[in-house]
């Protein structure tokens, strides 16, 4: 189990789905945006645990997370990501949202960064490969030398961890490029689970830190479950699993919601959400500010990312019906788009797991910036991930075999539970025929020259039989006199 999690043997299945824009042209207009789902293009994920470092003195060990994704043509479904896409470009959006509400009298030094930057965009959508915006990267140039253009690129580059630099202070810009097989700068403390299993996976500290800062209260910044790889085993129907997950800077709780079977194996289902920080007085530390909380199924990441980006479920499932309504070509359903986890409850292991979520951003109308200025009020869809994994036959078998094991060890603790018991029974019954053939049955000893008699028990009434007095006992003759020393 170790060596497993420390490596996965095995990658698992990472999705990601574009949002074409459609109708660019008609949101500068303030017309509501119509987006196409493209994808999946499909992903082998290969994850590692590396720099692991033990602490015997509190059964803690501590590690960094390095994370290589490699397309899979064959699981793409005639997907190449060569396909051109309408998308928002991510970081001019993401300064702009950032300027109007952090710094909003800076709106108009912003929008002449804009134009030198990006050497005077036409919008604030591109028009780019599937490849591109995932992996490759967009172009970001900071040689410019306008005091617009420099202030706004010397932030992006002490801030700017998403960028790649190409040298000649030029960069590229992707949604996952910058991670792919890269270790992670942020080390995760958790429990081995050597002394309490139940321990298993618990986070205890991340970054060095043993909670977390950027929310607005302890609930929030505790650091709540595993790590999201391992769970501790006996994991009942009573139990929420819970886990942390540091893309998100929170923990989630998934719930159990039914019974199930995979591949003959009994499992349990469990499903989670991000809950209502509007209506929940538990999550309303998660709001941006006491009086700017998100509604039902949306989460603002922003001071754990430090882009504008809120997370909510594909195609906002479960979230308030308000964001649905402000876009077009979203269609939320249940199995496509649910976070779900089948967990076998001994072993505490999933069998098959589904984590979904989905990246939005906020956009309005932004009167000094010219490309908004009649944007309207709307959460944009940009894409969104599905990171599964199906254990193989190969797992399965060993599973079933600890099973089988164990199977073999009941059925013979029952088998000499049960032995014991008929051995047990047997002696009793044995013991009880003795005593009642001795109550039935008793010899009393004659005198010499006296009468035998036997008491019998005949029947209820106890009546005594007496022998004829005329049947003597055996004594020793006496011998005659002429006899004695004849020979």
């Amino acid at each position: 189990m170790r060596d497993m999690w420390s490596k996965l043997p095995f990658p698992l299945e990472f999705k990601i789905y574009l949002f074409n824009v459609t109708n660019p042209a008609d949101i500068a207009n303030g017309e509501k945006p119509i987006v196409e789902e493209i994808g999946p293009y499909f992903y082998d994920e290969w994850k590692e645990k590396v720099n692991l470092v033990d602490r015997d003195e509190d059964d803690t060990v501590e590690y960094n997370q390095r994370i290589t994704w490699h397309f899979n043509a064959s699981r793409s479904n005639g997907l190449t990501g060569d396909e051109e896409l309408v998308f928002p470009h991510l970081a001019i959006l993401g300064m702009m949202m950032i300027t109007v509400s952090e710094k909003p009298t800076m709106v108009g030094v912003a929008a002449k960064a804009v134009d030198s930057i990006y050497k005077k965009p036409s919008s604030v959508f591109v028009r780019a490969t599937a490849k591109e915006i995932m992996f490759d990267g967009l172009p970001v140039d900071c040689s410019v030398k306008d005091f617009a253009g420099s202030a706004v690129c010397a932030l992006l580059k002490a801030q700017g961890k998403d960028l790649v630099p190409l040298g000649d202070d030029k960069y590229k810009f992707s949604i996952f490029g910058h991670k792919n097989g890269t270790i992670s700068a942020e080390k995760m403390r958790v429990y081995r689970g050597y002394k309490n299993p139940k321990d298993v996976g618990r986070v205890l500290e991340w970054k060095n830190e043993s909670a977390l800062t950027i929310w607005a209260g302890d609930e929030c910044n505790a650091f709540n479950g595993t790590d999201s790889t391992i769970f501790h085993p006996f994991l009942y129907q009573d139990e929420d699993v819970v886990s942390f997950s540091s893309d998100i800077c929170r923990s989630l709780s998934a719930r159990f919601q039914h019974p199930t079977e995979v591949q003959g194996i009994r499992t349990n289902r469990y499903s989670a959400d991000f809950g209502d920080q509007s209506s929940v007085p538990e999550e309303k530390c998660f709001c941006p500010t006491p009086e700017t909380c998100l509604k039902k199924g949306a989460m603002d990441l922003y001071k754990c990312v430090g882009t504008p980006v809120v997370a909510t479920l594909p195609h906002f499932y479960l979230a308030d019906p308000s964001y649905l309504e402000t876009v077009s070509g979203l269609h939320p359903v249940k199995e496509d788009h649910e976070i779900s986890i089948d967990f076998e409850p001994m072993t505490g292991t999933p069998l098959i797991a589904r984590k979904r979520l989905q990246f939005n951003m906020f956009i309005m109308p932004i009167e000094k910036f010219k490309l908004m200025k009649n944007f309207p009020n709307a959460l944009l869809p940009l894409f969104w991930v599905e990171e599964g994994v199906e254990l193989g036959d190969d797992i399965i078998k060993k599973l079933k075999g600890a099973f089988k094991l164990i199977t073999i060890v009941t059925c013979v603790k029952w088998t000499m539970v049960f032995l014991g018991l008929g051995l047990g029974s047997a002696a009793g019954f044995l013991e009880y025929k003795r005593r009642q053939l001795t109550d039935k049955l008793e010899v009393t000893p004659i005198p010499a020259g006296g009468t035998i008699r036997t008491t019998i028990s005949a029947g209820k009434n106890g009546d005594e039989k007496k022998w004829p007095p005329n049947i003597s006992t055996l004594q020793a003759a006496a011998v005659p006199a002429t006899l004695d020393g004849s020979f």
